[in-house]
């Protein structure tokens, strides 16, 4: 039976972060499967479960939209965005209570139909910088510290 990649691709990224299903990793992707992300690391299957409780724990109304979709053989490019209020620890980041919105790009390659490995580059700077651990690019040329800015 032939995989609809790009309705698997929508429905990891919605039915994940979005409902906390991880049961559809394991719908979707291979058994050795390994994702790339610059910001939160290479992961296994099993880490990448864990990297999205630790998002959907951060991040109760956590909303993922699928704005666009590309397939190309095995491989689909999916332009996403996700909202969400920043109620729980992120990284060690102490709740903000900000309202964040970023938006990525993943590219899997499928393999016998199951998802083996993906790509993806999101906005990471700019979580970073709503809920006020990094600085603006205003604050930065400005020569403003970050204790300078919080008074």
């Amino acid at each position: 039976m032939a995989i609809d990649m790009k309705q698997a691709s929508r429905r990891l990224i919605e039915e994940t972060f979005g409902k906390g299903r991880l049961d559809v990793y394991d719908e979707i992707c291979a058994a050795d499967y390994r994702s790339h992300d610059p910001f939160n690391g290479e992961s296994t299957l099993e880490q990448e479960k864990e990297l999205c409780r630790s998002y959907r724990a951060a991040f109760a109304d956590l909303k993922p939209t699928v704005l666009a979709s590309w397939s190309d053989g095995e491989t689909v490019t999916t332009h996403w965005r996700m909202t969400g209020v920043h109620t729980g620890t992120l990284k060690g980041i102490a709740p903000t209570g900000a309202r964040c919105t970023v938006e990525g790009i993943s590219v899997g390659r499928y393999r016998n139909g199951r998802l083996a490995e993906s790509w993806v580059q999101w906005d990471a700077l700019g979580l970073l910088r709503q809920v006020g651990v990094a600085p603006s690019l205003q604050a930065v040329a400005s020569g403003r510290s970050a204790e300078q800015r919080a008074t």
